[in-house]
């Protein structure tokens, strides 16, 4: 109870008390007092009573008010932040995650990669002469085509993988759980989808690839996250060498595993059986 309505109930309550004094001694000095003349005495303290049931009724009431404005701007101040939140990861373009969370996530998994011993790939995925292709369509249809580019990577990423524009043209897909051979089954996947895909708008004859890089770890050479990020990048400087629409795997990214890709024969897979259960069917 706040101090104004406390001063109101007081002065209220003495108003009430002070009629009732009245008319005792009114009472007290003639019993046989009329009714009128009581009425009278008491109208103050009805009127002081009412007036003040009818302040607290509405100053409960404003004071509900009041409390569920607050709730709701906390609400909505909950909201905003999570908006932002979302917009600061999320890029707007291709509704893949940004650079900079990519930086935090890759860090983290890594090091989850060295703790537990298991297979951590990394796709760098990028649109071949975008720059033609931009000079083709235009300005317009060059964004339609990085979001069209960010939707199908999306449509092949499990739960615990991670897809971000990595550049202006470049993507990037984090695969935990997922050995060399395994990314190479993604990467195929998605140079089938780019080619399957039909981008609508820009006419006949026009036709998008991709160039990818894979790098996995544990490998010969990658130590670190970054040593990982930096052998993956190497991959797809020599997957564009080549030309366009190719795959090239790192150097190093066998030692560990058969040149396949995957255990050797009769070797338990390294990886979770619901997780190789998932990327078998992504492949599929």
């Amino acid at each position: 109870m706040n101090l104004k309505r406390i001063g109101f109930v007081l002065i209220g309550g003495s108003a009430v008390a002070a009629s009732y004094v009245a008319i005792l001694f009114a009472l007290g000095s003639d019993p046989q007092l009329e009714g009128s003349t009581l009425a009278t005495i008491a109208f103050p303290a009805l009127v002081a009573g009412l007036t003040l049931t009818a302040y607290i009724a509405w100053d409960s009431r404003q004071s509900r008010e009041t409390r569920g404005a607050v709730t709701e701007l906390s609400a909505q101040l909950v909201r905003r932040e999570i908006e932002l939140d979302r917009l600061s990861t999320v890029d707007e373009l291709t509704g893949l995650y940004t650079r900079h969370h990519f930086d935090e996530n890759v860090r983290l998994e890594y090091k989850r990669c060295e703790r537990y011993a298991r297979p951590l790939s990394l796709l760098l995925i990028e649109i071949d002469d975008l720059v033609e292709l931009g000079e083709h369509v235009g300005k317009l249809s060059k964004g339609y085509l990085l979001s069209e580019v960010g939707a199908i990577l999306r449509t092949l990423l499990r739960a615990n993988d991670l897809g971000c524009r990595y550049a202006n043209e470049c993507m990037a897909v984090l695969l935990p759980e997922t050995n060399a051979g395994q990314a190479a089954l993604v990467a195929e996947k998605v140079r089938a989808l780019m080619a399957e895909h039909e981008f609508l708008g820009f006419g006949e004859g026009v036709h998008v690839t991709v160039s990818q890089g894979i790098a996995t770890a544990p490998a010969r050479g990658v130590r670190s996250h970054l040593d990982l990020i930096r052998s993956c990048e190497s991959a797809l400087a020599d997957a564009r060498a080549a030309g366009f629409d190719q795959i090239q795997r790192a150097d190093g990214d066998g030692d560990e595993e058969s040149s396949a890709g995957v255990a050797p024969s009769g070797a338990k897979e390294p990886e979770a059986q619901g997780d190789a259960g998932d990327r078998q069917r992504l492949a599929s």
